[in-house]
């Protein structure tokens, strides 16, 4: 297997654990959630972004410097280069939206488990961590789908 080979596999595979996290929760977990009760989804949105903001980030930061990587080994103006660039732009929306929005929450709901305890406003944060999954979702369909075409096209 050729280097740009290894790479593009590696940008998919590492992008696309994020990317099926994020349309899961865009289309089931969203759903399921809102007809929880708060002590449960205190405690099990709690548990995952527990444990997923701890391992999660090495897909995501390998998934984005393997797309970053291919873009600057591909040739400009073809259009292996431009769906990278479009992928890298995809990643960065999802990334900003996780950063500005979901991850302040995460960090809300693990310490309130950690401590035993339901937020009061339970509902209110996962409706406001909600409220972004599906154009998180969006991002990743977008970037995972024009790496799936720039590796086709390689």
């Amino acid at each position: 297997m050729q280097f740009v080979d290894a790479l593009s596999v590696l940008a998919v595979l590492c992008t696309g654990v994020p990317y099926g996290v994020d349309v899961f929760f865009a289309v089931i977990g969203q759903r399921a959630l809102a007809e929880s009760d708060d002590a449960a989804i205190a405690d099990v949105m709690g548990r995952l972004h527990q444990v997923a903001d701890a391992r999660m980030p090495i897909f995501g930061v390998t998934g984005l410097l393997a797309t970053i990587a291919l873009a600057a080994i591909s040739p400009i103006g073809t259009p292996v280069s431009w769906l990278t660039l479009s992928a890298i732009a995809g990643l960065l929306v999802q990334l900003s939206l996780y950063l500005t929005v979901a991850k302040p929450i995460n960090t809300k709901m693990t310490e309130a488990v950690q401590r035993k305890e339901v937020l009061t406003d339970i509902r209110e944060l996962q409706n406001r961590w909600d409220s972004v999954i599906v154009a998180r979702a969006i991002a990743m369909t977008l970037a995972i789908g024009c790496l799936v075409t720039a590796t086709s096209l390689l």
